[in-house]
């Protein structure tokens, strides 16, 4: 196509596609079809590539998390349980020093009885004996040394024939009961207390009721 009535010399930017070359400056080749698929391309490849890659990351790191998690657990777990059984060792090794205790505080010994009473061993056996008319004599002095704290406490029945001995008399068998024998004369009011292996036979402390016994 040709302009009419054009005052100015043709050039190579007026020749057409018939009469020559491609004019050139203001027209530019067409782009190959394969460069419009890159940027798609591009992005269907890398945006999983990275998304994949920061999940990968984000488990990795809540991983090692858990992991310093159960390993910090576990030594205060084995801390604990090692404190539990030191702690039970300890209260079974206690356990037969606080039964001792309390078997010997439960248990009036003949011990501490004594220490009660100048080594008094208020388990020994006393035998009273009436050598009065006085009827029921030697009942009355029992029971004031059983409820003296005395435990074998014997009253023979009857009346004591024998002359000797001539006034109320607390026997004892042997050296070892006569702290025993001068508490029960003192709880009976009986001051003649006589060692006596032959009087004191049926106990090792024999009790001899006269009638000078105040009951």
């Amino acid at each position: 196509m040709r302009v009419s009535n054009y005052d100015y010399p043709e050039d190579e930017f007026d020749v057409g596609d018939d009469d020559g070359p491609v004019p050139v400056g203001v027209h530019r080749a067409q782009a190959p079809r394969w460069r419009s698929w890159v940027p798609l391309l591009a992005i269907i490849i890398i945006v999983p590539a990275l998304a994949w890659g920061a999940v990968t990351l984000f488990l990795n790191g809540s991983g090692s998390g858990s992991s310093d998690a159960a390993s910090s657990a576990q030594p205060a777990q084995s801390g604990q349980a090692n404190n539990q059984a030191s702690g039970g060792k300890s209260a079974e090794a206690s356990k037969p020093a606080d039964d001792k205790s309390a078997d010997a505080s439960a248990k009036p010994s003949a011990s501490a009885s004594a220490s009660a009473s100048g080594n008094v061993d208020f388990n020994t056996g006393v035998t009273v004996s009436n050598g009065t008319e006085t009827s029921g004599l030697a009942k009355g002095a029992g029971d004031k040394l059983t409820n003296g704290g005395f435990t074998t406490v014997e009253v023979t029945p009857g009346i004591y024939e024998n002359a000797e001995p001539a006034k109320s008399t607390v026997y004892f068998s042997a050296p070892e009961n006569r702290a025993a024998a001068e508490e029960v004369g003192k709880k009976l009011g009986i001051t003649n207390v006589v060692e006596s292996a032959e009087n004191a036979q049926s106990n090792p402390i024999v009790v001899i009721l006269r009638d000078d016994y105040k009951a």
